[in-house]
């Protein structure tokens, strides 16, 4: 029998939504964490009520990985759409184990291994509920992968057992049955095998559940939110968890009250945030613009779907860069960060309310469908390490009679006291143009004055100690051929880097997780450095490539796609090598000529 890979694996599972597909991949995933093992997930689901495809694939590697790769080792599909939108993206040499009750003619395909299992008769003849199915599909598979069954057993207690004995054992005679099917039948089917490690046990966690838990982390007073795919689940973890804390939580009956609220709870002195999706963003673009012109701290998630309008509510994308840098009436100066990893989900909030609060702005974080749902290992320390500044107001260092709540300084940043501070220390505080003692004024001069001020702080942010080294490089540091992208995109980009490396292939890349303001001293060494640049990102009209294009005057090769799922890596390293192939034919052409070497950009700017 061929010898089976250890700790190196990547299952899909897919069927209907409803059929407990996301059951089964996330029960695996919390015994592969609890055995050391690193994972990175990705999932689909409909966005109907009266459901449809549903899909979650899972990779777990003993080394540390950032993607949830290509292609599949082992595609589990409960029915025949599941084989029909999923069996392209099995590799060849994989395993497909599918329902045996599908009536249709099953795709074939050189190299792959058919496994026929009947999921829903087991179901039916030991549990008596063809819905339990997807915990019969448990067993089978806990067993072909040798999970300790001890730890699938808990599992199912943990996750069962409050709602009832009987509710209980039948999901147990669900497993054994699938245990007892997969001993019997399966005893050559050939997959990979994932073993404990010596590596400790590790947390897991989705990107929303990171961003919530940063914000208690950074010490959050006060939430104020309405629902939205794909940032709800923030909102649904805070309700439970900010009031245990002592901070308060406020369901609100829509995105403009949540900013609203934020607004006044940050007037008041208290740390507060929303979590929103790019329609929520729309909405509370006005009060964007009343918490910079009262210069206001607040942090607010950006969870960013597929759009227009209601668009593609349930799948990612990376279209709202523009819309957090601009989307607002008015010259609104906000701070914009995006993290890449559900770890940096967690860093990149608390450092959003440090920065919110030291620069009296808001502060925008981007994440994506992809991002908010993916369930990813992060070590136990996480929190370890955590820097919480705050930057509290000094009534004491301060004269009452001369406090100037907006006054002009070096850094733009002016002396805060919160309302009700006893000792003179009143001013106005409206959404009109004001003087530094708030006073409303409409004369040009103020307007420019005040306007300059405003914007001013983010010139300091930009040389701000506490953002320095944030972004992410990685590649050949000699490398011609340069990428720079962001967010969730960082990880198949990460992948295609390696693996051109790996060809022979130099190229390198730089990913900025502060994108408003585009920090100098990261971006200029680096596109100095390079000769080609290609930006991939998930959107239509490349706006991290216009920033660049418009800020640093450099040509841009750039590789967009809006398809509602992340790239492949292999799309980014296919690109990569077109890249190269054009470089060297034009580099032979000129030097045949007796020409320089050729220093524009290659390749067009696309869209896909």
């Amino acid at each position: 029998m061929e010898k089976r890979t250890k700790n190196e694996l990547t299952l899909r599972i897919a069927g209907e939504s409803g059929e407990g597909v996301i059951t089964v991949a996330e029960s695996i995933c919390k015994v592969a964490a609890r055995m050391g093992l690193h994972l990175a997930t990705f999932r689909t689901f409909p966005a109907e009520i009266k459901g449809g495809a549903c899909m979650m694939q899972f990779r777990a590697s003993q080394k540390p990985i950032s993607h949830h790769n290509d292609l599949a080792d082992v595609l589990v599909a409960f029915n025949e759409d599941a084989i029909t939108n999923n069996f392209a993206d099995l590799r060849d040499g994989g395993t497909l184990m599918y329902e045996s009750g599908i009536e249709t003619p099953i795709p074939q395909r050189k190299g792959v291994k058919y496994v026929a299992i009947p999921f829903r008769k087991i179901a039916v003849e030991i549990v008596g509920n063809p819905g339990s199915k997807n915990i019969v599909a448990l067993g089978i598979l806990s067993h072909l992968f040798t999970l300790p069954q001890d730890q699938i057993l808990k599992l199912l207690e943990e996750r069962f057992r409050r709602r009832g004995q009987a509710v209980l054992e039948n999901n147990l005679k669900g497993l054994h049955a699938g245990i007892e099917y997969a001993q019997n039948n399966l005893s050559n089917v050939n997959v990979p095998i994932l073993e404990p490690t010596s590596q400790p046990s590790k947390l897991l966690m989705t990107g929303n559940e990171a961003a919530a838990i940063g914000s208690l982390a950074a010490e959050v007073d006060c939430y104020f939110g309405y629902p939205i795919t794909p940032s709800s689940e923030i909102m649904e973890y805070l309700a439970k968890n900010l009031p245990r804390v002592g901070g308060k939580f406020l369901q609100t009956e829509d995105e403009i009250s949540a900013i609203a609220g934020v607004c006044g709870a940050a007037w008041a002195g208290m740390r507060a945030m929303t979590a929103t999706s790019g329609p929520g963003v729309s909405l509370m673009s006005e009060i964007l613009g009343l918490l910079s012109m009262t210069e206001l701290p607040a942090v607010i998630v950006n969870s960013q779907r597929g759009g227009p309008s209601t668009g593609l509510p349930t799948k990612t994308e990376q279209s709202d860069l523009l819309q957090a840098i601009y989307g607002s009436h008015g010259d609104t100066p906000k701070i914009v960060l995006a993290p890449t990893t559900v770890r940096e989900c967690l860093e990149i909030v608390v450092l959003a309310f440090n920065l919110a609060e030291k620069y009296q702005m808001p502060a925008i974080v981007l994440l994506d469908q992809t991002l908010s749902s993916r369930l990813e290992t992060v070590d136990a320390d996480v929190l370890a390490g955590l820097k919480v500044m705050r930057t509290l107001p000094q009534p004491d260092t301060l004269a009452a009679e001369k406090y100037q709540r907006f006054q002009l300084t070096d850094s733009g940043v002016s002396p805060r006291v919160f309302p009700g501070t006893p000792g003179g220390f009143e001013y106005i505080s409206t959404g009109l143009e004001h003087n530094q003692r708030g006073d409303p004024g409409y004369d040009e001069q103020i307007h420019t004055i005040m306007s300059a001020k405003r914007h001013k702080k983010i010139a300091a942010l930009a040389q701000d100690p506490w953002i320095s080294g944030l972004a992410s490089t990685f590649g050949s540091k000699e490398a011609e051929i340069g990428i720079i992208t962001w967010g969730s995109t960082a990880g198949p980009v990460r992948e295609a880097v390696q693996k051109a490396n790996e060809l022979g292939i130099p190229v390198k890349a730089l990913v900025p997780k502060v994108l408003n303001p585009l920090v100098n001293s990261e971006l200029k060494p680096f596109l100095s450095s390079v000769r080609w640049l290609l930006v991939p990102e998930m959107n239509f009209t490349g706006q991290l490539a216009t920033l660049l294009r418009s800020t640093y005057r450099v040509p841009t090769a750039r590789l967009n796609a809006v398809k509602g799922v992340p790239f492949r890596s292999q799309e980014i390293l296919e690109k990569i090598e077109e890249i190269a192939a054009s470089v060297s034919h034009k580099s032979a052409a000129a030097s045949q000529n007796g020409e320089g070497a050729v220093l524009e950009s290659v390749g067009s700017e696309q869209a896909r």
